[in-house]
């Protein structure tokens, strides 16, 4: 039987306080009133800030667990890069309410609020959007983690004997991008534990390598939705040929409608030329988000003969969902004007909507890999609304090459503050990814 799984949730106040109070109820030491002391001690080194940290780690192998606690989250409070180092050593306490607080405080020092603020992964339920949800707390692209950052939290992933410990280390090698830890990734999921094996498809997910979708295929039949709706993820977004057979089985026989769809999106994305006959099928699909990945699907594929139909599909649909797919297709053909009722003008528009935000900026990014829609979407910038700007500030941070410099430095000098912070970062993530 599978242990039922949960999200990791870590409250700088309610956290803290609730676990340094069961220490409290249960630890003897503290009535003689020495531990108080040095917590007390600790709260105020905290304040301090880095210079302090050397000062609070003299505490991190006192005998009462409730003191290395407290180390752990001043050490967090403090701040800095000492506070990270002295962290590793927090990270192999015997205390799994220790070893858990550091590893979330080793993530702190790369996203900053991890801790303070919470962690929560938020793994939907199997629904037509496969696409990571932004609420799961990933570092930026050019930050880099250090090898003994990395190394620390994948020896507690290998050597905890408390699960929930494997799970928090787990949740931090999503969230830190750690392509190393992949061989130790694929064991959990074999655990039948479903938290475990949710956390290692995301870290899987985050980590980048491709490969790695065909160690996720034995979980496209998975009885979990969440587990499910995570292994068709990852086999989609790494375009998995080797999965269209189990996926095609999930959308012919799968056990729910969102399975189903999420399936034949999963198929789309790959566009494989064998799928053509499955995708032409659901153009005329009752449902407009299988009308959608349909014509997605056909247009990676780039079968011109169908340009014609898919432009007569557009210009009837009525649903965004189906005509963000139909118009991704047709730009992918070659449909390149950019008038005010163009299929590319309308999913430059789409980034203004809070409901179909998410597909605008993922079909846009996809095509922007090509130089001709990068320069149409350039100059729309003069004219282009505060979500329009930011939109293409993110698509050319992952997208863009040197001929996008021009661009984005004018984001990131734009009036709007919003637009400019993100002009700013996606200038920062472009020159960590270029020469």
């Amino acid at each position: 039987m599978r242990q039922d799984s949960y999200p990791i949730v870590y409250k700088w106040n309610s956290f803290v306080s609730l676990t340094l109070a069961a220490f409290l109820a249960a630890s003897p030491l503290l009535s003689q009133g020495d531990s108080k002391a040095k917590i007390k001690a600790l709260n105020g080194l905290a304040k301090q800030g880095r210079a302090a940290v050397p000062g609070i780690a003299a505490y991190q192998h006192d005998p009462d667990p409730t003191v290395r606690f407290a180390a752990t989250e001043a050490l967090i409070d403090a701040g800095g890069i000492e506070s990270a180092d002295a962290l590793r050593v927090s990270s192999q306490d015997g205390a799994p309410e220790v070893q858990r607080l550091a590893v979330a405080g080793i993530v702190n020092f790369y996203v900053p609020g991890y801790v303070r603020k919470g962690i929560r992964a938020r793994l939907n339920a199997v629904s037509d959007k496969i696409t990571r949800s932004t609420s799961e707390l990933v570092i930026d692209p050019w930050v880099a983690v250090r090898a003994e950052d990395r190394d620390a939290i994948l020896a507690v992933l290998r050597q905890a004997p408390h699960r929930d410990v494997k799970l928090q280390a787990a949740e931090a090698l999503a969230t830190l991008r750690v392509k190393q830890a992949l061989p130790d990734l694929y064991p959990l999921l074999q655990s039948k534990d479903d938290a475990l094996m949710l956390a290692a498809l995301r870290a899987i997910e985050t980590a980048g390598d491709k490969a790695a979708a065909q160690e996720t295929v034995f979980l496209l039949r998975d009885l979990n939705d969440r587990i499910q709706a995570r292994a068709i993820s990852i086999n989609g977004l790494f375009r998995n040929e080797a999965a269209l057979p189990d996926l095609a089985e999930v959308f012919a026989r799968g056990r729910s409608t969102a399975s189903k769809a999420a399936a034949l999106e999963a198929i789309a994305m790959i566009g494989s030329p064998e799928s053509r006959g499955l995708l032409e099928q659901n153009l005329d699909s009752r449902e407009d988000r299988l009308r959608g990945f349909a014509a997605e699907g056909l247009g990676r594929i780039a079968a011109p003969d169908l340009r014609s139909r898919l432009e007569s599909l557009y210009q009837a649909e009525g649903s965004p969902r189906a005509r963000l797919g139909q118009a991704f297709a047709l730009v992918r053909l070659g449909q390149l004007d950019s008038d005010t009722f163009s299929p590319l003008t309308y999913l430059f528009n789409m980034l203004n909507s809070a409901a179909w935000n998410d597909y605008a900026l993922n079909y846009l990014a996809e095509l922007c890999r090509q130089e001709p829609v990068r320069a149409a979407l350039r100059a729309k910038i003069a004219g282009a609304t505060r979500s329009e700007k930011i939109g293409l500030a993110k698509i050319l941070s992952r997208e863009g090459t040197a001929a996008d410099r021009p661009a984005l430095d004018a984001l990131a000098n734009d009036r709007d503050r919003n637009v400019a912070e993100e002009g700013i970062r996606a200038v920062r993530a472009l020159n960590a990814r270029l020469p």
